[in-house]
């Protein structure tokens, strides 16, 4: 019974091997940006966000030359102005209803935050940052140029690799 207990350090091995970081570098990639909180990454090669839903680590990334669109959009929960509104039309039967109003507002615009919304073919990647628009504007134009120099990169191993078969 004591045996069964042990950990089979053999079989504690090739588990480690086989749970592989799905954030590790490529062959030849290198770290450009990180954020301090880790969250997003940017490298010569990749755009890597890192996440804990319910406190289990995941992480989604999209290869540079495969974005088609990003934009910097500000998001908030609608619900609570729906709510402010139908709150002030209902001021006209009575006014404590100004007060819920304002306080549904208020709700709003505490819960609205800059996002960046990157688009692929295949997939759309929300990136929810505490940061300021102008440095959201920065980033945009460090993933612009680091896709533009991937994009270089790609043509010219095609290029090399249609010389080197013909």
């Amino acid at each position: 019974m004591l045996l069964t207990l042990l950990r089979n350090p053999i079989r504690n091995k090739l588990n480690s091997l086989l749970a592989v970081d799905s954030t590790k570098l490529f062959c030849g990639e290198q770290l450009l940006v990180q954020t301090v909180d880790k969250k997003l990454t940017l490298t010569t090669h990749r755009l890597i966000q890192k996440y804990k839903p319910w406190d289990l680590r995941c992480s989604s990334s999209v290869m540079l030359e495969d974005i088609t669109n990003w934009e910097v959009k500000t998001l908030g929960n609608t619900s609570y102005l729906t709510l402010g509104v139908l709150a002030a039309l209902m001021v006209y039967y009575d006014d404590s209803f100004a007060l819920i109003s304002g306080f549904f507002v208020m709700l709003y615009m505490m819960t609205r935050r800059n996002c960046i919304q990157v688009t692929t073919p295949k997939q759309v990647m929300i990136l929810s940052l505490d940061i300021q628009h102008d440095s959201a504007n920065s980033l945009a134009e460090m993933v612009r140029q680091a896709r533009k120099d991937r994009l270089k990169q790609v043509k010219s191993k095609a290029q090399n690799s249609l010389q080197a078969a013909a």
